[in-house]
């Protein structure tokens, strides 16, 4: 995000390079090649947990490394290290050419509108290490406050877990106009779960987590913290009154935040470049098509303030942006990174995303979640004569392609006569993307984004995302009961 020298300067501590000759080497590796780019991290990570009054404590964990890609249309050369001298860079560089060099081309494709790199002045967050501002001793103290605070809530507790994780990167950027892209990417979670017992001796457990682009102290702000153990401790005591899920074809409702995690993985997959490009995805070469109602409009937008899947920029260098991939139920558009826009001859969207330095980029979402539409929430469970209010999801499968998924809710409501009633749990959703895009046919005006829970998987890698949406009401999903 920032360029000045004493950003940069971290990344050569104890090497023999310098920006000047990284530049050089860069751009002499780049010389004829249709994208590619110089990507390095630092990455520190301390995580603490305590359940039954036992901590576990993992800090100082480090890592650091960079890769160079080389790429000319369909062919991509990558190559990485984690000794940052000359002459094991220039050893990478070579040998990403050489990667190249030995794959056939395909085709020539065509140019693609490219989107400079630059400096973003406005902060999406703030670009320090989360870890600091508090010693092990304060971060042990204010976890033993919560975990007291929590069993205090009900004499029938079994067990309180918490578990706080912090990660920072620091990340370079290098593309073929030899300047340095750097930003350092903080983010912090905290969760607290509860275990309940009743009267029977039966248990349940409820969770509630905190977390996002913030630092240690501000996560554990002690009025969030009270609140997300009452929350937890309130899912406990619904989950032990509530009765099995039914099944069968029903409207479902679902709550704002969190309940979009089924936008990002029955639908959001199928509009990355990579996907659509090559017509695996159920969405390729659909462009202008409508595939859902006029109230339904789905945004992946990277440059977002605070937000969890923010970068200033991508992996690749490109900033983000706001990428409307469906206006008023029609397709308008897809994820790019460099290599996608280019075979497409589209714009890139800022979409090129990493896990880490040993990675190759893939075009990946950032925060993708449906605009507000114009009803009151009221209105919408109003409209329900019988149905299920879902107000946690929970995990499943999904296959990423298609879009056919099994997802579970940790928990939902039963809808009657356009009241929420009573909770039941179990409650899995099946069907295909593509199907309940089509099926929304009430969109809610209190959209809600999740700040503290979102990590995305594709291709054996693991990148921070976010979703988010407003109420939205599904004409006739199919609902299964427990198992």
């Amino acid at each position: 995000m920032a360029n000045n020298q004493a950003d940069v300067q971290k990344f050569f501590d104890g090497s023999d390079l310098t920006q000047e000759k990284l530049a050089e080497i860069v751009g002499q590796g780049l010389e004829g090649s249709d994208f590619g780019e110089f990507y390095q991290e630092i990455v520190q990570r301390e995580n603490l947990s305590k359940s039954k009054g036992i901590y576990n404590i993992s800090l100082g964990n480090s890592s650091s490394g960079y890769g160079f890609r080389v790429g000319k249309g369909e062919q991509t050369g990558y190559a990485y290290a984690a000794d940052f001298n000359e002459q094991t860079l220039r050893e990478t560089v070579s040998s990403a050419r050489q990667i190249l060099k030995h794959t056939e081309a395909q085709s020539q494709p065509p140019a693609a509108p490219e989107q400079p790199a630059g400096r973003v002045e406005e902060a999406l967050y703030t670009p320090e290490n989360p870890m600091l501002g508090m010693d092990l001793a304060e971060k042990i103290a204010k976890m033993d406050e919560i975990e007291a605070y929590a069993k205090s809530l009900h004499a029938d507790i079994v067990n309180v877990s918490l578990s706080y994780a912090a990660k920072s990167t620091d990340v370079h950027v290098m593309r073929e106009d030899g300047k340095s892209l750097t930003d350092t990417r903080p983010v912090t979670r905290f969760d607290v779960s509860i275990t309940l017992r009743d009267a029977q001796g039966k248990t349940e457990t409820g969770t509630a987590s905190l977390g996002g682009l913030i630092g240690c102290r501000d996560l554990f702000n002690e009025a969030a913290c009270k609140e997300a153990a009452q929350d937890a401790l309130k899912q406990a005591q619904t989950l032990l009154v509530a009765e099995d899920a039914p099944s069968g074809i029903m409207d479902v409702v679902l709550a704002p935040g969190w309940g979009a995690v089924l936008l990002h993985e029955a639908i959001g997959h199928g509009f990355e470049g990579d996907f659509t490009r090559k017509g695996v995805s159920v969405y390729s070469g659909q462009i202008g098509t409508r595939i859902a109602g006029p109230e339904v409009t789905i945004i992946d937008q990277g440059d977002m303030q605070g937000e969890r899947g923010s970068q200033p920029f991508d992996d690749e260098g490109t900033r983000t942006q706001k990428n409307v991939l469906v206006q008023n139920g029609v397709l308008t558009g897809y994820m790019h990174d460099r290599q996608s826009a280019l075979l497409t001859g589209t714009a890139v969207t800022g979409n090129g995303r990493r896990e880490t330095f040993e990675d190759l980029i893939m075009p990946r979402m950032t925060n993708t979640y449906f605009a507000n539409g114009p009803h009151d929430p009221e209105d919408i469970l109003k409209s329900v004569k019988y149905g299920l209010f879902i107000s946690d999801m929970g995990g499943g499968q999904v296959d990423i392609t298609s879009g056919k998924f099994n997802m579970q809710a940790k928990l939902a409501y039963i809808i009657r006569d356009g009241k929420i009633c009573e909770p039941v749990k179990g409650a899995t959703l099946t069907g295909e993307g593509h199907d309940v895009i089509g099926s929304i046919t009430m969109v809610g005006n209190d959209l809600k984004l999740e700040k503290s829970a979102g990590m995305c998987g594709k291709n054996g890698q693991s990148v921070i995302v976010s979703v988010g949406q407003p109420t939205i009401r599904v004409a006739n999903m199919t609902v299964g009961g427990p198992k």
